[in-house]
């Protein structure tokens, strides 16, 4: 640049950002074949040069006022990851759109890669299950892994060029959290918990699978998580009422929110899992969902809905910077305060009639520790990868050691480098989990154990809402009398739901 204009840099950033959300939005919701990150970053070329990032940090380092620091912060972050993005833009499109057209053959038919997750979910012949996960496998090993290492070979490469070490460090600075720290609390969750883990796992297994717990292959995961016993409750047609009815008794009405586009059309080529696409925070956030039925997909909208009202009730009159970026653990964190509801056995009887729901908990809260020992594993592997600054020799053992030791069961290598999500995102669903479990006990103390009829309790989340992300998980909740961010919340909830 030759010369930097902050102002006209804010103004471009936040076109940037609608402009990709819009192309993602496009893509996986099925109205276009192809993802072109391409193009949107070529719109854009001054937004992400190394000299832009070099003059936005200059900037921040040159920051005195608090709020102006947080803000060049931030900016500083985006400016990161969009040269990162930017230098990776064309292999990342290859990626997206080699999944997209991807198909695999299982006994002689052709499936799309990702639509075989919903078949292989679906699937009660177990060796038909095995096939197709082991198809998914070897696609991912010939295809996919070569692109991916080119990817992420070429990230840790370009680390260096903004004068850091290793990727593990650049993010941990921009994060503002330390990952070693973060994977010492969640290694002592594993360990708290794995007892619990083991015990539940087994009893789970045993009823719906007819396995012990050290039977289980990773392929039977999906199905014993789809859990088609309990569909007569999470029948596909309640899916979109149900939502509605609880943002109703939070007094929040979703027909009257004109800024919130809900799309459930289904279409071919449509990611089978719901998602969120803020294109302009808050006017014009668009809800995407393929009702299929299951207690996963009413998890799955109600997750996305949580992100949605977030950004559909984030404050206009906020810069840029704390409507679109900060710290993405809190928008997940009030993603999982709504997924969560089909935890509380009180929501599952208003809401879905659903009166004697024990052994559906149990197996619910089961998923829900599975998930949070996955993220454990998950974390503790990347801060071993994202110190790698060369060849990622043993980086596949490591990634199948460190899972299998989570989750108690073997988990293949194959996916050690499709299984990483960009800038330690994992550590912001732990993070999020975190404050999740503790605004839980907050919404309990203050409005009950049915805070979800509330509309105080919804006037509340609104005002948390209203501030995006201005605050870190840790200030938001500090702010709003929760405490510190750690994991017993979370230990407290499982040692009641599954016994000690």
């Amino acid at each position: 640049m030759a010369s930097f204009d902050l102002a006209d840099y804010r103004r471009r950033a936040e076109e940037f950002t609608g402009a990709l959300d819009l192309e993602a939005y496009h893509h996986f919701a099925g109205l276009k074949p192809d993802c072109d990150f391409t193009a949107v970053y070529d719109r854009y070329p001054e937004l992400f040069t190394l000299e832009s990032v070099r003059t936005l940090r200059r900037l921040y380092d040159a920051a005195t006022a608090d709020d102006e620091r947080r803000r060049l912060s931030f900016l500083l972050n985006l400016g990161i990851e969009g040269f990162l993005g930017n230098e990776t833009k064309q292999v990342s499109d290859e990626i997206a759109n080699t999944e997209s057209r991807a198909k695999i053959t299982v006994d002689g038919e052709q499936i799309g890669l990702r639509y075989s997750s919903v078949v292989q979910a679906n699937e009660p012949d177990r060796e038909r299950r095995r096939r197709i996960h082991e198809a998914r496998l070897e696609l991912t090993a010939t295809v996919l892994n070569p692109l991916y290492e080119q990817r992420w070979r070429r990230l840790h490469e370009l680390v260096g060029e903004l004068g850091y070490p290793t990727y593990s460090e650049l993010f941990s600075e921009v994060r503002a959290v330390d990952f070693g720290m973060l994977r010492g609390a969640t290694q002592m969750f594993l360990q708290a918990t794995e007892g619990l883990y083991q015990r539940t796992l087994d009893k789970v297994a045993r009823a719906k699978l007819g396995l012990s717990r050290t039977e289980l292959w990773q392929s039977d995961l999906p199905f014993l998580v789809r859990a088609p016993e309990y569909d007569h409750v999470f029948a596909s047609a309640r899916l979109l009422p149900t939502f509605e009815r609880t943002l109703q008794g939070l007094g929040i009405s979703l027909a009257a929110q004109t800024n919130v586009h809900v799309d459930a059309e289904t279409r071919e080529l449509k990611s089978p899992r719901a998602f969120c696409a803020p294109v302009r925070i808050p006017d014009e956030i668009y809800l995407v969902v393929m009702p299929k039925g299951g207690q996963d997909d009413f998890q799955a909208l109600l997750h996305e809905g949580g992100h949605t009202e977030h950004f559909a009730h984030t404050s206009p009159d906020l810069p840029f910077e704390y409507r679109f970026l900060g710290d993405n653990a809190v928008t997940e964190g009030f993603a999982f305060t709504f997924d969560h509801l089909t935890l509380n056995a009180r929501w599952l009887e208003t809401y879905l009639d659903y009166a004697d729901s024990h052994d559906y908990l149990t197996f619910a809260n089961l998923v829900e520790l599975y998930f949070l020992r996955r993220y454990a594993g998950k974390l503790a592997y990347e801060t071993e990868f994202h110190v790698q600054t060369g060849p990622l020799d043993g980086m596949a053992a490591r990634y199948g050691a460190l899972l299998s030791e989570a989750v108690q069961f073997d988990v293949p290598q194959a996916s050690y480098l499709a299984d990483i999500d960009d800038g330690f995102y994992a550590s912001n669903y732990l993070r999020a989990w975190m404050l999740e479990g503790a605004l839980r006990m907050l919404l309990q103390d203050n409005y009950g154990m049915e805070w979800f009829l509330d509309p105080a309790a919804g006037a509340w989340l609104k005002g948390l809402w209203a501030t995006g992300q201005m605050y870190s998980a840790d200030q938001l909740l500090l702010k709003n009398g929760g405490g510190r961010l750690d994991t017993r919340p979370l230990e407290l909830h499982l040692e009641r739901a599954l016994g000690r």
